[in-house]
């Protein structure tokens, strides 16, 4: 039976012949570079965007403001990274899933690009509250 709302449609992964977009970053879709001289394009200031609030939240002021290149970070390249899955979205080679948040998590290569690999810290307030409902498990 069909609804009466029409299926959402995922703009975070998408293909077309000039750009590959893949959990929102962009790339070209000939050569899977996020800059590509041969296309040309530049899709590293709109990829930010969609990574920079969450980066505010996990770097200090610092850490921000000495360590994040912004436009001027290495560029990511998803050449011979990914291939059409089902549905014709874009999704990684290794687990042929559109979306892999393990293969095309950003945000979190990003972080650990300024971090020297090490992962997102929790900070205090998530800890506590998941410490706290820890505590609240047990004694229940």
């Amino acid at each position: 039976m069909d609804s009466q709302f029409p299926a959402e449609e995922d703009y975070d992964n998408v293909v077309d012949s000039y750009s590959v977009t893949i959990n929102g970053f962009i790339f070209c879709t000939r050569h899977g570079l996020e800059v590509c001289n041969k296309c040309p394009t530049d899709n590293r200031s709109s990829n930010n965007m969609s990574v920079e609030d969450m980066l505010r939240e996990k770097l200090t002021e610092e850490e921000y403001s000495t360590k994040w290149k912004g436009d001027e970070r290495e560029p990511f390249s998803v050449a011979r990274k990914w291939t059409r899955v089902s549905k014709d979205k874009p999704g990684c080679i290794a687990h042929k899933k559109a979306a892999c948040n393990e293969c095309f998590n950003w945000g979190e290569q990003l972080y650990r690009g300024i971090h020297g690999g090490r992962k997102p810290r929790v900070s205090r307030v998530s800890r506590k509250s998941r410490d706290h409902t820890a505590d609240e498990d047990r004694i229940n």
